[in-house]
């Protein structure tokens, strides 16, 4: 019986080698030929009349003798779709794009004056094409967002994909936004939803006059040094190198996303600035260690929101309006002051000065009523009131469902606890 169990266990054994090898040799389970893929990792998609201008950027694998990580090229094409667009960059390098790994879409501001979907419906198609990646708008063409050589990362798209990212949320600065996400607000009730606004801005800002008068007389020395003898000239050429080279590293500029466009049915009609997004993501987000500033009798004091308790109760009225009570708890502590305090109320955090919990209410509730306001006069409808109306309200939705959003009444109280 233990031989019959040993020359069946060689058979198992045979029988499974057979298969490994008869699958290796019949199925193609080899590395991807990057020399001809394109591997995408963002798309800009720009407008002009009925085109689509499309800008890949895409990645250029290196040797690992050279060891220099991914290099990043940028090729525009054009088409009437999108999907034309994409298979321009095959015809232009041989290359056929692969979206898999793209991870950020970026609509010009053109694009956002048309229903965006006809540009992303592509990527909704897609099979390949995670529906978690990032979608953004910006102010002029996307195209020069990819083109742009940041300060954090020679690739723009990695660059943005740090700003946007899930701290940048917590701490209520960015509201990023999903393709998923994006598509199930504009094919909802409401058929509304938002997107962060990206935009480059200088790494560092002026300081007075003085800073950069300094500047013009260090990048002028050189030049009176050159105009001197062979031994001044090479000084000179070393100190203007190492100078340019500081120059352009000092012109670089940085992402930011803090704005936040406003869609209704796939066009742009409107933008939060960057207290109302935050004051948004207060209501919609769970924050954490979020900063947030108050002023008292010129002095400033920044909170430091441990964590927030949204509510949002929705109801309607005996004269058929809608009514939206919103409720904010935050627990928070103080961060920082702008003047000097007592050793005591240095080693507290929960010690809060007075007054400031109850400016610091009146403020942001002031904040997230505007932020309702902007919702009402562009139709945009993102505290969901449409949605609510028809999920706990059914017998009042075809009456009202027009009308909900302009004529609803809302309510905010916003309470800050202490941490203690």
């Amino acid at each position: 019986m233990f031989q019959n169990h040993a020359r069946n266990t060689v058979r198992y054994f045979l029988l499974i080698a057979f298969s490994l090898v008869f699958l290796f040799f019949s199925n193609d389970f080899g590395m991807i030929d990057v020399q001809k893929t394109a591997i995408v990792m963002a798309a800009g998609i720009d407008r002009e009349d009925d085109s689509f201008i499309v800008t890949s950027q895409i990645a250029i694998p290196q040797s690992s003798k050279q060891g220099k990580a991914a290099e990043t090229v940028q090729i525009v094409s054009r088409g009437k779709t999108v999907a034309s667009a994409f298979e321009e960059i095959n015809a232009k390098t041989g290359w056929y794009p692969k979206l898999v790994f793209c991870n950020l879409i970026i609509l010009g501001q053109k694009t956002a004056e048309y229903n965006v979907f006809d540009a992303l419906d592509f990527f909704l198609r897609d099979e390949y094409l995670s529906d978690n990646c990032y979608v953004v708008t910006c102010e002029g063409l996307a195209k020069d967002l990819l083109n742009t050589t940041a300060l954090v990362d020679p690739s723009g798209s990695i660059a943005i994909q740090k700003v946007l990212s899930s701290h940048a949320e917590r701490v209520g600065t960015v509201l990023p936004t999903t393709l998923r996400e994006f598509a199930i607000g504009y094919f909802s009730e409401s058929k509304s939803g938002f997107l962060p606004i990206v935009k480059t801005e200088p790494q560092q800002e002026q300081i007075g006059s003085s800073g950069s008068s300094s500047g013009g007389s260090q990048n002028g020395s050189p030049q009176e040094g050159s105009s001197g003898g062979n031994s001044q000239q090479g000084g000179s050429s070393g100190g203007s190198g190492q100078g340019g080279q500081t120059q352009q590293q000092n012109d670089k500029p940085v992402f930011s996303a803090g704005e936040t466009a406003l869609f209704l049915d796939g066009k742009r009609v409107g933008t939060l600035t960057k207290e109302e997004t935050f004051a948004f993501g207060v209501v919609t987000n769970k924050l954490r260690l979020a900063a947030y500033s108050v002023e008292q009798a010129e002095k400033t004091c920044t909170l430091t929101i441990k964590r927030n308790q949204p509510k949002i109760r929705f109801t309607v009225a005996e004269n058929e309006r809608a009514y939206l009570k919103i409720e904010v708890t935050l627990s928070a502590g103080i961060l920082d002051y702008s003047k000097a305090l007592d050793l005591t109320e240095i080693s507290d955090v929960g010690d809060v000065p007075e007054g400031i919990f109850a400016m610091a209410e009146k403020k942001l509730a002031a904040q997230i009523h505007r932020v309702f306001e902007k919702t009402q006069k562009t139709g945009c409808d993102l505290f969901g009131v449409k949605e609510r109306l028809e999920k706990y309200e059914k017998r009042h939705f075809y009456a009202i469902q027009d009308t909900a959003l302009q004529g609803a009444i809302v309510e905010v109280n916003v309470r800050f606890r202490n941490i203690r």
